[in-house]
């Protein structure tokens, strides 16, 4: 397994400042953001070109790239418009495709209403035929049609295979879900991994909270997963953020080095 950086706790810097300070903190790897963060590669001061380049001159790996939600509306309204949220994740793909991105993340948008869900199904099923052969996660979201196992139950069962499950500890954590079940129950379904541990409705470092880490990393193990775990902290003051972002990297390789010392490999 390798570890990638999310900009979650530097949500204001850019994505050159972002970078830099994944590089500073010993990451290899990163997950941008479409929206929630300045790092977004859809920016004023940057084209795509550039952020292509500034990853190759870093040498940093887009592992992730979490596109716009899967709401079924229109944008900024209520107006219920599957088509126009689908031209604008489609158009997230063909970005995250020229950035190099190795996985793509979606989620449902809030809400748990009948027509939500109908949307989020035909949505995938739609995106799946429109851009093909993509690497792409469904992520649960606490508050919206998809937020634990049931649900993902349900919804795997009407989506076409190719779809995956991006396995969001902290969503599922603010849902109220075993996380270890969740993950042995979809193992043969999990695309990526995000990491954020919370006690209560508090983020916290990671392994200091109600997130089982190692037993969710053993289970993942197990489970044949070899993908990307991306690192995923609170936002922290600014002097705070390399030295947040470099101890979640050392605690986690520390976890893994003694984990899976014997089998070999990550």
């Amino acid at each position: 397994m390798r570890l990638a950086l999310s900009p979650t706790l530097c949500p204001d810097y850019t994505v050159d400042r972002f970078v830099e300070l994944a590089r500073g903190a010993g990451f290899e790897r990163v997950e941008l953001l479409r929206d929630r963060t300045e790092s977004s590669p859809v920016h004023r001061d940057f084209s795509v070109s550039m952020v292509r380049d500034l990853l190759r001159r870093e040498g940093v790996v887009l592992a992730a790239f979490h596109i716009r939600d899967l709401t079924g509306l229109k944008a900024d309204s209520d107006e219920r418009n599957l088509a126009y949220n689908l031209r604008q994740l489609e158009w997230d793909i063909h970005l995250a495709r020229a950035l190099g991105a190795e996985h793509l993340v979606v989620r449902a948008g809030e809400g748990t209403s009948d027509s939500a869900e109908e949307d989020l199904t035909d949505g995938l099923g739609q995106l799946v035929e429109r851009v093909p052969a993509v690497s792409l996660s469904m992520s649960s979201r606490a508050g919206s049609q998809l937020q634990g196992l049931a649900d993902y139950d349900e919804l795997l069962a009407r989506v076409p295979d190719s779809i995956g499950v991006c396995l969001d500890t902290g969503e599922l954590l603010a849902a109220g879900e075993d996380v270890v079940r969740v993950a042995e129950s979809l193992a043969s379904r999990v695309g990526i991994v995000r990491l954020r541990d919370r006690s209560g409705d508090d983020s916290v470092p990671p392994g200091c909270g109600d997130l089982p880490l190692e037993e969710l990393l053993s289970q993942l193990q197990r489970g044949g997963y070899r993908g990307d775990l991306v690192v995923d902290l609170a936002e922290s003051t600014e002097g705070d953020r390399s030295r947040t972002a470099e101890d979640g990297r050392q605690r986690l390789e520390e976890i893994l080095d003694g984990l899976f010392a014997e089998a070999g490999d990550r």
